[in-house]
């Protein structure tokens, strides 16, 4: 596991080179590691929902799987400036501290950070394959020569193939048992699918066989990678929270 732990802080002021460059660095973040957590003065107002930066800069968020959990003035003009990102980490008892505007016109923001545990376990079957596993197989498989040194018409043939699955079976269920095990789901974006985690492979790929080769036809099918995962995140998002809601009504 990797954690990633950035402050930012964004100048007031022209803002349309910070947001493609962000939308850049959370999605790079968010491929490379597993826990992030991004705190600072951002000089976006998020808690004006008519601010066109406030929009873009939370549907940025959004498409990414990135929460924001400051809600509250964190300056003296009643604005919400200082913030707390997170990717994959339970936070927790976010409280806004407001000091004396002689130290500063911002308040400090605090949180506790928890292990993200899903508390409704799921059960499924699986084998223990090792590095033995495959000469334990072969020295308790049964002798077959006498399968395969006879010629069978074709009516028979399904017959003798049914029989030698069945003693291969047996014999994997000897040195490989199927075993039920439970398995806790710890995504901290459930709705993740199928589909996303091939993206984000494929992305990671071109970017280490970019940083590896520094060659121009390895970083653009990053970019494009990278651009793919975050479009479907985004409509794999959408669709999560629609089906929950249909759910409800």
């Amino acid at each position: 596991m990797t954690f990633v732990l950035a402050t930012v802080y964004r100048p007031p002021g022209h803002h349309s080179d910070f947001l493609k460059e962000f939308a850049d660095f959370l999605s790079e973040v968010v491929l490379a590691t597993d826990k992030v957590l991004i705190v600072g003065d951002f000089n976006i107002h998020v808690d004006n929902e008519n601010d066109a930066l406030e929009a873009a800069f939370t549907d940025i968020l959004n498409s990414i799987g990135i929460m924001q959990h400051v809600s509250g003035p964190t300056r003296c003009r009643n604005h919400t400036l200082d913030l707390i990102l997170s990717h994959g980490i339970d936070v927790n008892a976010v409280e806004i501290l407001q000091q004396s505007d002689d130290i500063s016109d911002h308040y400090p923001a605090s949180c506790i950070l928890t292990k993200t545990v899903n508390s409704t376990p799921y059960y499924k079957y699986g084998r223990t394959i090792t590095s033995t596993t495959k000469y334990c197989f072969l020295s308790n498989l049964p002798d077959l020569s006498e399968f395969l040194s006879m010629s069978y018409s074709s009516e028979k043939l399904d017959d003798v193939t049914e029989a030698i699955d069945s003693l291969f079976s047996t014999t994997l269920d000897m040195v490989a048992p199927l075993r039920l095990r439970k398995i806790k789901d710890n995504s901290p974006t459930p709705w993740y699918n199928e589909h996303t985690p091939t993206l984000k492979r494929a992305a990671r790929k071109m970017e280490r066989s970019w940083r590896k080769t520094k060659l121009e036809v390895f970083r653009t099918a990053w970019r494009e990678c990278t651009l793919s995962y975050r479009k479907a995140l985004k409509t794999a998002r959408s669709d999560y929270f629609d089906s929950f809601r249909r759910k409800q009504t």
